[in-house]
């Protein structure tokens, strides 16, 4: 069984990272983390009590546990506006899982280019500057139009400027 343990971030950046992961796979089996700014994402894959786990990744990373979503099947329902809401909550992962099955079925460029949107930020977020920045120059090639609520030169514009200053951007769903 695979969850995603979002914990409340007592202060650490992407530079604390690697320290992080060593510290939690100490005590729990954790595939890897990422920081967000007020989160914390903790991957693991354990048979063990997800309690227990929980008690102990608490414990090293000094916050509380705000939410637990099983991953085990890696899909994300809710599609384009569950994508926003996730995108605009810093759960990168969560949100490019969220366009997956929509993307498989319609093979839309733009809705490829959100889920290499939401992968720059899962890069970032692993303190992976420069996968970030090819992620997002990629993904800007490939947001050609609006899909749903998502105005796609809105989000180009935004992007293009989050690329200059490797910065955080909200997505509008109008």
């Amino acid at each position: 069984m695979r969850k995603l343990l979002i914990v409340e971030n007592p202060g650490y950046t992407p530079a604390h990272r690697e320290e992080l992961i060593k510290k939690v796979r100490a005590v729990a089996p954790v595939i890897t983390v990422r920081i967000a700014t007020r989160h914390l994402e903790v991957d693991v894959k354990t048979e063990e009590d997800v309690d227990v786990v929980i008690e102990k990744v608490e414990k090293i990373l000094g916050g509380r546990l705000l939410d637990v979503v099983d991953i085990t099947f890696e899909r994300v329902e809710g599609g384009v506006r569950r994508f926003v809401e996730l995108f605009n909550a810093e759960r990168f992962w969560e949100a490019h899982n969220a366009l997956e099955d929509i993307w498989r079925e319609t093979r839309n460029p733009t809705l490829q280019g959100l889920i290499m949107l939401a992968a720059a930020y899962v890069k970032l977020q692993e303190g992976s500057l420069d996968k970030f920045e090819k992620l997002l120059q990629e993904a800007l090639g490939l947001i050609q139009e609006d899909v749903e609520c998502i105005k796609a030169q809105e989000v180009k514009r935004k992007a293009e400027a989050a690329l200059l200053n490797r910065s955080l951007f909200k997505i509008t769903c109008s």
